[in-house]
């Protein structure tokens, strides 16, 4: 039971990393632009705009090989603390601007839900974590 949960937490990451970088190679002055309203400093939109998506794929990478897996849920985890850290700042209000949501599937959903949706992620990271690492629930 514990290998297949920990199967269906790297699919997920997997189907979410590929859902999220791909289109912003494909719409890259889209997201350029998006990246640029967003509340960050505008001298790193450039190589932001570049390094999300690489290292968004290449977490895919790392999580697809049973050799990386661990390394591809870790990554997988500082990600999503980071995204619902910055989330949590707009909330919070804690920027001088307002951003849009950037992601394709979280452009419908409010600030709030956005923010319960990382947690969750953020938690299952780390649970997928703690299974590969401790051989948690075998």
């Amino acid at each position: 039971m514990a290998t297949l949960l920990t199967y269906l937490i790297v699919a997920l990451f997997v189907l979410l990393w590929a859902y999220t970088a791909i289109p912003k190679f494909f719409k890259f002055r889209s997201f350029y632009h998006i990246l640029g309203s967003q509340a960050i400093p505008k001298w790193s939109v450039p190589i932001l705009s570049v390094m999300i998506p690489l290292v968004e794929l290449a977490v895919v990478f790392l999580l697809l090989f049973p050799e990386t897996r661990l390394w591809g849920l870790y990554a997988s985890f500082g990600l999503m603390l980071i995204f619902t850290i910055y989330v949590s700042g707009i909330i919070f209000q804690v920027y001088d601007i307002y951003p849009c949501p950037c992601g394709a599937m979280f452009r419908r959903m409010g600030w709030k839900k956005h923010l319960k949706v990382n947690i969750w992620l953020t938690l299952l990271a780390f649970l997928g974590i703690l299974m590969m690492q401790f051989h948690l629930f075998t």
